[in-house]
């Protein structure tokens, strides 16, 4: 048995090794400096479809034809990928080098005249007069920061309709890599009424490696089915945190997970939500969600993990996740966990039985908790037997009693909504065994989403505008005003909208209501909360259907609020104020806006009053001004001027000195 297994592992070792030597494109770079993003990693609002290599934050390296091919387009844009060449090859796919500084001498004489012909410096997509062919490993460009980011290389792979494809998955010699991903903890929800560890709601577990395999301090104990996400990366060039290959989930040996990233298309993005857990993801931060999910096409294990965890047998069970770079280098995480029988638990408490002497609920701990179509109601530290409290549900025309349950920390309400109304009444009714003692009335809104059904919701000065594919499975959500500091003056809001670990798969807007007599509208934006830098950070707002109303696209709930951005841009002039003339230096000008962001158009230097050409870089948020255009021996003035999108402007004036 040994010996087969053995004979199998090296057969499968040569048939990896070749199917790697037949991968016929090659590094685009002749420097490795490790990658800094990888293919399908979280973005805000997509995935990332391709890879980026890091360049030592420097320009001008010289970018290589992955393969034979001919470059048909280029692009010159100030935004976005930038200077970028696409390149067509033998095999009908197409490789797109983004973020370029230049071009190489053939196609830089074709955007001088370009950029004459159009009289513009950032012309956009252009076809080029004649296909330029060029050999593997000719020197198409040179690396650059164009665009968005800080200086890099971003290379996507297309085939022919317009699939974009893992460039690690075609490229036969990637640097060497033998660090595996790194696991760090997983996320557990509660699914209605059943306990993790005696508790319910969400739960933060670290993972701890003992050489072998990421496992917990100790096993989980459950009593029915649970969401389950997991913190993961894997780490390129042994230094930066990037999305790994692939996940897998087994669940006592049956594998009922499995994503791989292999390609993407552009409806794909609507899944994003589906695969990453937007209540802790971000960039270079990687929650995923292993657990498949009505529409996620992504997904190909295919068996339902929630049903799964209900029909196992009480007992001791095992959750076993693999995750992969893609030189197959893995880390495995092995989760034990205990199940017990669906029936209450007994939990050992000793309670204070007169209710009489103290307003027990208006005094109690009560938290609200949502996940798909579950309500749960907590109360914390309840001192009476769950016997003596009740919960009545009204919601418009309906209602219904819900009893209490025990968990370890006090009792809790568990109930679906029972229609679409938005707001709900909840009664809480306290008795001493015998009789009504105490009575607590809360009022809470819940957002109720069905499939194929369009929804709005009206609160306040606040509107909420669903499509009809915003969801594909019941989903709730509450809705509640909160109070949080803000730096501007506020309009409507902070409004909550919760849970945010999903996204929409369809068009989302929320809105808020214009307050009258508003002059410069510019100024106004919607805004949501940061809890991280407990900062709150613009959305892009737009006119709406309804006049009176301002909105924004989003993705997933969270805290937003309608406010008027008053402060304008900060400038700075950093750096030193002695210059010699000889050394062709360059002057930084600082520049910063915390509200809606600086208008490039409106950035303008004077040197000596003479207006000198400068660009506006956001990633690194200064202005790079040649010291030699204008400048004179001795003093000299420095003019800046910049206005941001709220129209707030700002004029500064500094003085250096030039020998």
């Amino acid at each position: 048995m040994k010996k087969t297994v053995l004979f199998y592992l090296a057969i499968r070792s040569l048939l990896l090794t070749a199917q790697e030597n037949e991968k016929s494109y090659i590094w685009p770079l002749d420097i490795s400096n490790g990658i800094s993003s990888t293919f399908q990693e979280f973005r805000a609002n997509h995935f990332h479809a391709g890879m980026d290599l890091r360049t030592f934050q420097r320009t001008g390296y010289p970018v290589l034809a992955i393969a034979d091919g001919v470059i048909e387009r280029i692009g010159v844009s100030k935004t976005g990928m930038g200077s970028v060449i696409y390149l067509r090859h033998r095999d009908g796919n197409t490789s797109i080098y983004g973020h370029l500084e230049k071009f190489c001498d053939r196609i830089e004489s074709l955007v001088v005249r370009e950029r004459k012909r159009s009289a513009e410096k950032y012309f956009g997509r252009y076809a080029l007069p004649e296909p330029i062919a060029v050999r593997q490993g000719e020197v198409i460009a040179f690396s650059g920061e164009s665009g968005h980011g800080f200086p890099h290389l971003h290379l996507e792979i297309r085939d022919q309709v317009d699939g974009a494809l893992n460039p690690l998955s075609w490229i036969g010699n990637p640097p060497e890599d033998d660090i595996a991903p790194r696991l760090k903890g997983i996320v557990l929800r509660s699914r209605g009424n059943f306990l993790l560890n005696d508790n319910l709601g969400e739960f933060y577990f670290k993972l701890r490696n003992n050489g072998l395999a990421y496992t917990l301090a100790e096993p989980l104990t459950v009593t029915g089915p649970f969401d389950l996400s997991m913190q993961a990366y894997d780490i390129a060039g042994g230094r930066q945190q990037v999305a790994p290959y692939s996940l897998e989930a087994y669940l006592d040996g049956q594998l009922y997970y499995r994503v791989v990233f292999e390609r993407l298309v552009r409806d794909d993005n609507n899944q994003l939500g589906m695969l990453y857990d937007m209540a802790g993801s971000d960039n270079g931060v990687y929650f995923y969600k292993l657990f498949p999910q009505s529409g996620f096409a992504m997904e190909k294990g295919n068996s339902p993990f929630a049903e799964n965890l209900g029909l196992l047998a009480p007992g001791e069970h095992e959750i076993r996740v693999i995750v992969k770079d893609r030189q197959q280098n893995q880390a495995v995480a092995v989760v034990p966990l205990r199940k017990f029988p669906s029936v209450e638990r007994a939990f050992q408490k000793e309670y204070e039985l007169n209710a009489g002497q103290r307003r027990v609920l208006a005094d109690s701990d009560l938290s609200i908790y949502i996940n798909r179509d579950d309500v749960v109601i907590k109360i914390k530290d309840f001192p009476m037997p769950p016997a003596w409290i009740t919960l009545k549900i009204l919601q418009g025309n309906q209602e219904q009693v819900a009893a209490a349950k025990e968990y370890s920390e006090g009792v809790f309400f568990c109930f679906k909504p029972l229609n679409d109304e938005m707001r709900v009444q909840l009664r809480f009714i306290l008795s001493d065994g015998r009789q009504a003692v105490e009575e607590l009335h809360k009022n809470i809104l819940l957002l109720v989403l069905k499939s194929r059904t369009a929804r709005q919701f009206r609160y306040g000065d606040f509107l909420a505008d669903f499509a009809a594919g915003s969801v594909l499975e019941p989903t709730v959500l509450q809705l509640e005003n909160v109070g949080l500091p803000v730096d501007y003056p506020m309009l409507a809001g902070p409004v909550s909208v919760a849970p945010v670990h999903f996204t929409f798969l369809d068009t989302v807007f929320f809105k808020f209501k214009i307050p009258r007599d508003q002059a410069r509208q510019e100024q106004l934006g919607i805004f949501r909360y940061q809890a991280s830098g407990k900062k709150w950070n613009y959305v892009q707002t737009q006119r709406v259907p309804e006049k009176e109303y301002l909105g924004c696209r989003v993705l997933s709930g969270g805290i937003f609020a309608l406010l008027r951005d008053v402060d304008p841009p900060q400038i700075s002039f950093r750096g030193r104020r002695v210059w010699r003339s000889e050394a062709h230096e360059k002057l930084v000008v600082r520049l910063l806006d915390r509200g809606k962001g600086i208008d490039e158009g409106t950035v303008a230097v004077f040197i000596n009053g003479q207006k000198a050409e400068c660009e506006y870089d956001p990633d690194w948020r200064h202005i790079l001004i040649d010291a030699t255009a204008g400048v004179r021996r001795g003093k000299n003035d420095l003019l800046v001027q910049a206005a941001d999108f709220a129209g707030n402007r700002s004029v500064e004036t500094f003085h250096f000195l030039c020998k």
